[in-house]
């Protein structure tokens, strides 16, 4: 693992009431709902093998769940977002992955090709105390016609965009 988890006794990722796909919970800033559910999962903290919560901090290393290219970054309420599309096809639906609250390295622009496990970002440092530095990792099904212009304004708006719940691919 990029970021050593295994030596930090990494047993499993936990995803607190707000976290998770499709909530309209928030996890932070006190007993709030979203407006629109939760398009992804929120990955925060992990339990270690002596069941310790352990937060990640900013600066935490991104991979990229699996090959792909590219296709935009754009700002995002912490950081930026950034925007892969991967050779899954599906009913005239591509597969893409997006990963929020990030800085992007360098070396990642659109158009950048990313091998699967590639590290791509960093997660940025959060100046608001009532949340923590996080990943936001969103996986959708998305005709090309609708990637053009798509932020987090655009996600829930979309026509051809399928939120799917990010578990459901990762190993």
């Amino acid at each position: 693992m990029l970021n050593g988890l295994e030596r930090s006794g990494f047993a499993h990722w936990v995803f607190k009431s707000g976290m998770e796909f499709e909530t309209f919970d928030k996890w932070w800033d006190g007993e709030c709902s979203r407006v629109t559910p939760h398009e992804g999962l929120d990955f925060c903290c992990f339990e270690d093998r002596n069941g310790k919560l352990v937060n990640l901090v900013a600066k935490s290393i991104v991979p990229a769940m699996y090959a792909g290219t590219v296709v935009s970054i754009f700002k995002d309420l912490l950081g930026s977002s950034i925007l892969v599309a991967h050779d899954f096809l599906e009913r005239g639906r591509r597969l893409y992955s997006i990963y929020a609250h990030t800085s992007a390295f360098k070396t990642i622009q659109t158009g950048t090709l990313v091998k699967a496990g590639e590290a791509i970002a960093m997660i940025c440092a959060v100046e608001n105390k009532s949340i923590l530095p996080h990943l936001h990792l969103s996986v959708i099904w998305a005709e090309e016609s609708a990637i053009a212009n798509l932020d987090w304004q655009t996600m829930h708006l979309a026509n051809g965009v399928i939120s799917c719940n990010p578990l459901d691919f990762l190993e």
